[in-house]
């Protein structure tokens, strides 16, 4: 049996304790009091016919123009939530409409099922 460089043992360690961490943190959603304000729903990359909806913290309601957010969607948002890697608009039904991956900060992209991309962007702190 060979034996193994301590060195590089330990070195190794810490390059997977590294990696872990960062895969981590890297999934960190915001809380849903981070998140409420309002936002800006659009077609990727035709931001002029978007919606502008309101995600409030209490409850996952959802206001602002749900008839347009209905026509981009292909369903009506009644709630939001936050999941431990998205942040989903949810149907009266209670089922999930689309789920938004986080792109940046204060800016996420889901596809619909035809296969468009939407963006959904903040436009203030609250």
């Amino acid at each position: 049996m060979r034996a193994v460089n301590p060195m590089i043992a330990l070195g190794a360690i810490a390059l997977i304790s590294m990696t872990e961490v960062g895969m981590a943190s890297s999934l960190l959603l915001p809380s849903a009091a981070q998140l409420a304000g309002r936002w800006q729903l659009y077609p990727q990359p035709r931001p002029a016919e978007g919606c502008a909806l309101r995600l409030e913290a209490e409850q996952g309601t959802l206001d602002g123009d749900l008839a347009c957010a209905q026509a981009l969607l292909g369903l009506r948002p009644g709630s939001w939530l936050v999941t431990p890697d998205t942040l989903a608009l949810v149907g009266a039904d209670g089922s999930t409409v689309v789920h938004f991956s986080r792109q940046q900060v204060d800016r996420y992209t889901g596809t619909v099922p035809g296969g468009e991309v939407l963006v959904l962007e903040r436009l203030d702190n609250n």
